[in-house]
């Protein structure tokens, strides 16, 4: 690790860096930089930040200001990219502003500095009157959030949908509760129970108002963020919140408790949430852990395909381990695996077989929704 670490600082040695993002990715990877003498970081920008100088971020000191000012001010330094979602349409407007060296974290960099800030990170959560009051707000929103649910599905089967290209060749298990994320529930002929967003998508929440399922919609407490959900927008749809936990920390239990897992993706908060149930089988749809884009034809960004497929993986491992340990009587199957392939017991559709001839049927195990 500590030479996979050294090899991506190298490349940045010799560059003015100004980083793009103060997000989830900024707050790791920003302060991981500034602590390097040899790292050459002089500010930081992100979307939000229309003025010339808008004071500094966070504890490391460094300038916050406006990307067309630091255009001005820098217009040969580096642009280092770090944000999770959106990658490209940054990359664009940093070209636009006239920047012409523009790279992106990579997923060494991001690892490197969510290793190195992990202790950091889990201290400060700790300590001090900041973090009680975090503490009881969490217990206090997770009671009124999930504490009806726990062991409500004992002994049955549970779905849990995600966004991947193989949802198209599911049809749906009938008298199964169904937990979605993001836009499954625009799939026509999919319904759902329950419903996990971490983003703040002002179209999709007009098109959930109308959905009669049970809403849970994250808790966002990044400051600079403006991917959080209006509070209007909470009661039209009568959601219920939810925290998430830094990116990689240890998952927990007691999710009355505690965040649930990160691991970049809505996912795991649902995969999570559904062990709370306690049924006797979860199937993953959807859940390709690949970058083939979305069922609904969109694609995913050049940042993601980088990082986020990495610590997808890495939190399927970690969900593994963590489900053996604690729920040994659930089952989870991944159904059409792509990148999940191995990770759980797999099935597969008939129609996903129809379309992947490649794939030796005599070996696979068919999900027959009726049975």
């Amino acid at each position: 690790m500590e030479h996979t670490a050294k090899g991506c600082l190298e490349n940045l040695y010799g560059k003015q860096l100004i980083v793009y993002g103060t997000g989830n990715a900024g707050k790791v990877v920003i302060p991981y930089l500034r602590r390097n003498p040899n790292i050459d970081l002089r500010g930081v920008t992100n979307s939000r930040i229309v003025e010339k100088d808008e004071g500094t971020y966070l504890e490391t000191g460094l300038p916050l200001r406006s990307l067309s000012e630091w255009f001005a001010r820098l217009p040969k330094a580096t642009i280092l990219i770090a944000v999770f979602n959106g990658a490209d349409v940054v990359y664009q407007k940093c070209s636009e502003i006239g920047f012409h060296n523009i790279i992106f974290a990579s997923a060494e960099l991001v690892k490197a500095a969510m290793t190195a800030a992990g202790d950091i990170t889990e201290q400060q959560l700790m300590c001090g009157l900041d973090a009680l009051c975090l503490a009881n707000e969490i217990h206090d929103t997770h009671v009124a959030a999930f504490s009806q649910f726990k062991g409500c599905h004992r002994g049955l089967d549970v779905a849990v949908v995600g966004c991947g290209p193989t949802l198209n060749y599911y049809s749906q298990i009938p008298q199964t509760p169904h937990i979605g994320t993001n836009s499954c529930f625009l799939k026509e002929d999919l319904e759902l129970d329950y419903y996990f967003l971490l983003h703040y998508d002002p179209e999709w929440c007009a098109e959930l108002r109308s959905r009669d399922f049970e809403k849970f919609f994250l808790v966002n407490r990044n400051d600079n963020s403006n991917d959080k959900f209006p509070e209007y927008v909470v009661e039209e749809n009568n959601a219920r919140r939810f925290f998430q936990a830094p990116l990689t920390s240890r998952i927990q239990k007691n999710i009355e408790y505690h965040p649930l897992m990160g691991f970049c993706s809505v996912v795991f908060p649902a995969i999570q949430f559904a062990l709370y149930t306690r049924p006797k089988r979860i199937f993953l749809i959807g859940c390709d852990c690949s970058m083939n884009g979305h069922f609904e034809g969109r694609p995913q960004g050049r940042f993601e395909a980088d990082t986020s497929l990495m610590l997808w993986i890495e939190g399927y491992e970690k969900l593994k381990t963590f489900a053996r340990r604690y729920y040994p009587d659930t089952e989870l199957v991944s159904v059409n695996p792509v990148g999940l392939k191995g990770v759980f017991n797999d099935v597969y559709t008939k129609s996903y077989l129809d379309a992947h001839p490649e794939i030796d049927r005599r070996e696979c195990e068919i999900l027959d929704p009726v049975e």
